[in-house]
């Protein structure tokens, strides 16, 4: 018994695309090497402080909104421990999820 392959509508592709490469970040996370900002375990990103040392623990960082690049007021002090990896784009959605925020208006999923 043959069954029909059914073709996916654009927009289900670009989001099946964006949670496939967010599954992939989390499952091979890219070590973080002291500069450049991070992925913090609650699922957020931090930046360092300027005149952080890298091999200081626990890290002051500053927590970056994902949509806008501005950094939030205040800091996180967070063990390296608690550092997966540094921040790549996949866990932009991650981040928002785990927030219980509606994704931001530009990422765009429909055709």
């Amino acid at each position: 018994m043959r069954t029909r392959q059914r073709t996916r509508h654009p927009g289900d592709q670009k989001a099946v695309v964006r949670f496939t490469a967010m599954l992939a970040a989390r499952r091979r996370p890219a070590p973080w090497t002291g500069c450049g900002d991070v992925a913090v375990r609650m699922g957020e990103r931090g930046r360092p402080l300027a005149e952080q040392q890298p091999v200081t623990d626990p890290l002051a960082l500053v927590l970056i909104y994902p949509n806008t690049e501005t950094a939030r007021t205040g800091t996180l002090h967070c063990a390296r421990a608690r550092i997966p990896s540094a921040w790549t784009e996949p866990y932009r959605l991650l981040t928002h999820a785990l927030a219980g925020r509606d994704l931001p208006p530009d990422i765009d999923l429909t055709t």
